[in-house]
């Protein structure tokens, strides 16, 4: 016989209350929601649909016309690939590597000269070495007064000279004549020789034409290998994400082999095929980052391409993102190369940009955040000295970076090395 005391069993839908009687569950609020509320939802939903397919049509068509498509999916790719692990302090390699045109202009090259040295002077580096700034001089607007300034800067120790050059629509055996000319008019100022007498010099292509990649802004489809055989060991031309030439590959130093087709360093090879005679010149690369900005114009995305000009200064925010990119060689992770560049005197806005307070910030925030000497070391170097540091990491390369910024290509004869500086400072570990 059942229990009559027992507990009676409570149904699947139901309530208590607090002196536990049952009741039942309440019936659905049927009540219409007001027109005005429905109407606002709808709206709401409409023109939030309407915002995020222009925003994704806006940024196809910036993907589209600033051709970021053709570094894309490399950079995609490489936001998947896991960060190499580090012992030890990561040694900051920072050049800032300058398209320098004063356009014949003996004037603007000694003011730009002046504000310079006394700003590189106020700033060092882990060693005590003042900033390095490279130079690329255009060969096609030589002067020599504007060379005699230059040749006054390399002296004191604040950087070297290397190649830029403009030209279009150029066959092979007139561009190694332009070369050519160019090289012997550079080499009567010390530049472009080594001191054991060798021809040597990086380059820049004037508008991002090397190897003729747009058709266009060149017309030598073999150039790299003429470059080589003229001497230069390194193209320090890219990133250039708004044109043709931007190489398939981001973030990433490789050597480039040359072959009938325009653009030939659209194929990666071994840096170790360089000295292994199966390449031409080595792809030096800046830094290429997405990053997220309140810019509106930019769609809140910034393309980071290390460009320092008027619309995109230097500072730390953007040092961050250059470090961040991890330009290095595969066998040392822990030497990470950040290439920026500029047209330092085009205009006195450019001028500011590189002499001025943003990129002194830039440089103090290196200073103070990147050479603590435990987990970063800070050097400034020149881009002769950033291919010799890279292809020591490709060979293995181990202890003090310092002791291989020689250890290819030998300075030229317009460089005095090492000047006076200040003792060696490094500053406190950031928080």
């Amino acid at each position: 016989m059942a229990d009559e005391r027992a507990t009676p069993a409570i149904p699947l839908r139901g309530s208590w209350t607090a002196e536990s009687e049952f009741l039942a569950p309440a019936a659905p609020d049927t009540t219409p929601a007001p027109p005005d509320t429905i109407r606002w939802r709808r709206l709401i939903l409409k023109y939030a649909t309407a915002i995020i397919a222009l925003y994704v049509l806006a940024t196809a068509a910036r993907v589209y016309l600033r051709k970021y498509y053709i570094f894309l999916p490399d950079y995609v790719h490489s936001g998947f690939t896991p960060a190499p692990v580090v012992q030890g302090p990561t040694h900051i390699f920072f050049l800032i590597t300058d398209h320098f045109e004063p356009l014949f202009s003996v004037q603007r090259a000694q003011h730009f000269a002046d504000r310079y040295r006394a700003m590189a002077m106020q700033h060092r580096d882990s060693t005590g070495r003042p900033p390095q700034h490279t130079w690329f001089y255009p060969g096609d607007q030589v002067s020599p007064g504007v060379l005699g300034v230059l040749r006054q800067l390399t002296s004191e120790g604040l950087g070297e000279v290397e190649l830029h050059y403009h030209h279009a629509n150029d066959s092979s055996e007139t561009v190694e004549v332009a070369f050519r000319s160019a090289i012997v008019r550079f080499q009567k100022f010390g530049f472009l020789k080594t001191v054991d007498g060798r021809t040597a010099f990086a380059f820049v292509h004037g508008n991002e034409g090397l190897d003729n990649a747009d058709g266009e802004l060149c017309g030598v489809n073999d150039e790299i290998r003429i470059l080589h055989n003229l001497g230069c060991f390194a193209d320090f031309t890219f990133p250039a994400v708004y044109h043709l030439a931007q190489p398939p590959f981001v973030n990433s130093l490789y050597a480039a082999r040359d072959d009938p087709e325009p653009k030939s360093y659209r194929h990666q090879f071994p840096l170790l095929d360089l000295k292994r005679g199966a390449a031409d010149l080595m792809i030096f690369q800046g830094p290429l980052v997405l990053a997220p900005s309140w810019s509106l114009r930019r769609l809140f995305v910034d393309v980071d391409d290390g460009n320092i000009h008027p619309g995109m200064p230097a500072g730390p925010t953007r040092v961050r993102r250059w470090v961040n990119a991890r330009v290095h060689v595969a066998e040392r992770p822990d030497w990470v190369f950040v290439k920026v560049f500029a047209h330092g005197v085009s205009t006195p806005a450019d001028e500011d940009e590189v002499v001025g307070e943003h990129f002194e910030e830039a440089l103090t925030d290196l200073e103070q955040h990147y050479n603590d000497g435990v987990r970063y070391v800070l050097h400034y170097v020149t881009a002769r000295e950033a291919y010799n540091l890279a292809m020591s990491a490709a060979s293995g390369a181990k202890g003090d970076p310092s002791a291989y910024l020689d250890s290819e290509i030998p300075p030229y004869i317009a460089t005095v090395r090492p000047i006076v500086v200040s003792p060696p400072t490094t500053a406190s570990p950031a928080p």
